[in-house]
């Protein structure tokens, strides 16, 4: 399989909890300001460690995903190479680009180097993205295919798309409790440990926010994070 990566190019506008929530998780008082900036770090980790942990982005923002070449049938650029349909199915479907970190909301533009290694954007009318699915896939339009290229460049396939499964945290907030809750535990352990070397610190706390995000956890096909 060739080599694919992705990473954020922007963070989400809003975190899923609100500092006055992680207040109340840690019963510390709505006036005492002090340790506010503290906290909110708190808040931004937690939810970075969450969204990692389910290979998920709970609000929107903007994911860059490279992979070496666009996929043809047999190349296996960003399928399962063991996982074959009949007919034509198998051929859309090993054509198919899939993203990771769901859910896709959209996707801004697909890019390629050419045999020139000079950038060159897909024709957004000459393919379909399914949004729907986990992972979102991308293939060619009927009777149309990837741009072929004789030469291999490593990276050479962009793809800028819009990431996050639970809306854009303003207007738009599907986050469920679960999630919210193992960012809360995770922010109210911290704030009581701050010493990564202090000895005897309880350790339930790991158990309890895997166990708060397994039901949201995506698999994302080969890439380790």
């Amino acid at each position: 399989m060739a080599s694919i990566s992705y990473r954020q190019l922007t963070a989400p506008a809003i975190e899923p909890v609100t500092l006055a929530q992680a207040k109340a998780q840690m019963n510390v008082d709505t006036g005492f300001t002090d340790d506010d900036a503290l906290i909110t770090g708190y808040i931004i980790a937690a939810r970075q460690f969450c969204e990692e942990w389910m290979q998920r982005a709970i609000f929107n923002r903007s994911v860059q995903f490279t992979c070496d070449n666009f996929p043809y049938p047999d190349y296996s650029a960003t399928t399962n190479p063991v996982d074959r349909h009949c007919m034509y199915g198998k051929f859309w479907h090993q054509s198919a680009i899939q993203l990771p970190f769901p859910n896709c909301v959209s996707v801004e533009s697909i890019t390629y180097l050419d045999n020139t290694a000079t950038q060159q954007t897909v024709d957004a009318a000459t393919y379909f993205v399914d949004v729907n699915g986990e992972p979102a896939r991308i293939v060619p339009k009927n009777n149309l295919f990837w741009p072929y290229l004789d030469s291999y460049l490593p990276g050479s396939v962009t793809v800028t798309f819009t990431a996050g499964s639970y809306g854009d945290g303003e207007t738009d907030d599907n986050c469920p409790q679960a999630i919210k809750q193992a960012i809360l535990m995770l922010v109210s352990y911290w704030y009581g440990h701050r010493d990564a070397a202090e000895t005897g610190a309880p350790k339930a706390i790991e158990f309890a926010v895997e166990a708060l995000l397994g039901a949201y956890r995506f698999e994302t096909f080969g890439l380790v994070r």
